[in-house]
């Protein structure tokens, strides 16, 4: 039987369709700062650099495939360690909630009644397993950023362990791509090697969690959001 899904949940579900398909135009279209243009801009902002940073970071973080990632890496290059370390974690924590609650508020319900049993199964073991499952994610440097912030927003996850887990998965991964670009100048230099190192652990650590799910037929209670 077919779940009916009232007027105002498809619109819902509308506008937020509507609201990806403009970041992704606006993304390829206008396209986002060079380094040279981020450096340029923040120098000139005095005092202002850091929150500028951060609102462009959170920003781009909007985007559903922001590249988090490169923005992390010029944290540690245009502000140095500790303050882009601080900068990078404010920042993602915070268009990491902003995407969980506008995907929570706006497709969450179309989502669950176009879907119905097939989604309340997957549902069912992320609530459960809600801080579990996304501290993994957040852990492993596979798993897109962006995608898994709206991806997340869609289950019944509980909003709480959504954050706290982000907050404390986010940790070693910014620390190591910071790390990546504070001493990158310094290639030989043991923070710079650390990092690299800690990387491929990272990324080797995603791989043998992706093929262990894969062997196990995808039973595992946490989804790969992709």
């Amino acid at each position: 039987m077919k779940t009916r899904i009232s007027r105002s949940v498809l619109l819902k579900a509308g506008v937020l369709l509507g609201l990806v398909v403009t970041a992704v135009v606006l993304q390829l279209s206008v396209g986002l700062p060079s380094q040279g243009e981020l450096r340029s801009t923040l120098d000139g902002l005095g005092t202002w650099a850091v929150p500028a940073f951060m609102a462009t970071y959170a920003a781009i973080s909007l985007l559903p495939a922001g590249p988090t990632a490169v923005m992390t890496i010029l944290g540690g290059v245009l502000l140095g360690f500790g303050t882009g370390l601080a900068a990078v974690l404010g920042a993602a924590v915070l268009g990491a909630l902003a995407a969980f609650f506008v995907s929570r508020l706006l497709g969450r319900d179309a989502v669950r009644g176009l879907t119905g049993h097939r989604f309340a199964s997957l549902d069912s073991r992320v609530r459960d397993n809600g801080f579990a499952t996304v501290l993994l994610a957040r852990l492993i440097p596979l798993v897109p950023f962006s995608t898994a912030n709206y991806a997340f927003g869609l289950t019944s996850v509980r909003a709480r362990s959504y954050a706290v887990a982000t907050v404390l998965g986010i940790v070693p991964g910014s620390a190591v791509y910071v790390a990546v670009g504070a001493f990158g100048a310094e290639p030989g230099s043991l923070p710079f090697v650390l990092a690299v190192v800690a990387l491929v652990l990272l990324t080797v650590l995603g791989v043998w969690r992706q093929r262990r799910i894969g062997g196990r037929g995808g039973s595992a209670s946490a989804p790969t959001p992709a």
